[in-house]
């Protein structure tokens, strides 16, 4: 019966509850929203942090973490142990060096980066953003003395800052590890998008044949970049890499001066982003309150309305004997019908909205074609959502929750009646 009277008594007055559940409806569509909008943007920071160029895992030497240093590599043959060991994963070497980039009329320092482009390939998608030219590291042409010239990608802020593009020429000037100058006559067959702040500014990419040439380093490598099948399972596959490495370093131990092998997953690679993913969570829960807190002041106004209208029938109703925990209760119900409606109305066109900007997404292209950078990382302009089930059913319980704390206060001014007061 109470139920049954807590649902008549909210349309007794329809329009003042149509006001307070779109109210409350609204408020829940803009929780679910943003929801929506940061899961898509941690799910892009994701994706852009381990897809585009950084892998799931990596693996240095320490001396390597610490200042780049160009000694600080690991034998080739660690890379085939690790690869038969491991099925499920895809790995890439790489290489580096600084050096002096000149053009005709241009010169800067720069960072080289050679690269294995069938193995980079399975590992990231580094070598598919090109904004000009032809992706080609290869060799580009022989010279009359027998000389080969490769081929080498650009960065897209060097390029223009020197004035150069696909099939211009670049010489390289550095010091190569045994002590001499490297110098070398390349051809640039392409120019990347904007990767990472500082590569798109200062770097050169080439294949590890080239750099080997160059700067006459032939027994290892500087940095293995892992891809993992199964993402679930990355932090069982850096445990085992990290025993395996041990193993490798009793049988085939490593100089000393480069320090020992470190293996770090995503998250430690860039530690911004992981504390980002973090505090998601908590910063969707902080908005939610403060928004359906916000839309609950309606709710609260309407009870209270209806509350001051009836206070005559609840006085007769205590006057005949009702007890006023039923009162209580029946206050309650029909709170809790406000928010259930709102919660169904709201739920429903905030996942539609949400499903919306899944597909199409918010596009900033027109302000931003490069894209954004954000803690080191380039995003693409268009910043898509992605609805979670959960989340929906989160914020729906979040808003019944909060509308109820807020229907306490008209419930226990009716508790408080005096019968004889009110009659009169």
């Amino acid at each position: 019966m109470l139920l049954f009277i807590g649902w008549r008594n909210i349309w007794r007055n329809p329009i003042r509850s149509a006001l307070t559940i779109g109210a409350l409806a609204g408020g829940l569509v803009m929780v679910i929203l943003y929801s929506a909008i940061m899961e898509g943007l941690s799910r892009q920071m994701v994706q852009f942090a381990t897809e585009i160029s950084t892998g799931h895992i990596q693996l240095h030497r320490q001396a390597f973490i610490d200042d780049q240093d160009l000694y600080a590599t690991m034998p080739w043959s660690y890379m085939e142990k690790i690869e038969h060991a491991f099925s499920a994963i895809h790995i890439a070497p790489r290489l580096y060096a600084a050096g002096l980039a000149s053009s005709a009329d241009h010169s800067t320092g720069v960072l080289i980066k050679a690269v294995d482009p069938k193995r980079e390939t399975a590992v990231t998608r580094m070598l598919r953003h090109v904004r000009f030219g032809e992706l080609d590291l290869g060799v580009a042409d022989t010279t009359e003395s027998g000389l080969t010239r490769y081929n080498l990608v650009i960065g897209a802020q060097l390029a223009k800052n020197m004035k150069v593009a696909p099939g211009g020429e670049l010489v390289l000037v550095t010091q190569a590890a045994d002590g001499s100058i490297g110098n070398a006559l390349y051809r640039i067959a392409a120019v990347l998008k904007p990767l990472e702040p500082n590569f798109d500014r200062m770097g050169v990419l080439m294949s590890i044949e080239a750099y080997q040439q160059l700067m006459y380093v032939e027994n290892g490598f500087h940095e293995l970049a892992i891809k993992v099948d199964d993402t679930d399972g990355i932090a069982s596959v850096q445990s085992r890499l990290d025993g395996m490495l041990k193993g490798l370093q009793t049988t085939q131990p490593l100089d000393e001066l480069g320090g020992a092998p470190v293996v770090r997953n995503w998250r430690q690679l860039t530690p911004a982003i992981a504390d980002m993913l973090e505090m998601s969570g908590t910063i969707i829960l902080i908005i939610g309150v403060i928004v359906i807190s916000l839309a609950s002041m309606g709710m609260l106004n309407t009870m209270l309305m209806a509350v001051h209208e009836r206070t005559h029938e609840f006085g007769i109703l205590l006057s005949i004997g009702m007890k006023r925990r039923w009162l209580l209760l029946m206050v309650l119900f029909e709170s809790f019908f406000l928010a259930l409606v709102a919660a169904l109305a709201g739920s429903l066109i905030g996942s539609v909205i949400s499903v919306y900007f899944e597909e199409h997404g918010i596009d900033f292209s027109g302000y931003m074609p490069d894209g954004y950078d954000w803690a080191g990382i380039v995003f693409e302009p268009v910043m898509k959502g992605y609805l979670d089930p959960v989340h929906v059913v989160n914020a729906s319980i979040l808003m019944i929750i909060i509308t109820m704390i807020a229907s306490l206060i008209p419930a226990w001014r009716v508790v408080r009646l005096k019968p004889a007061e009110v009659i009169r």
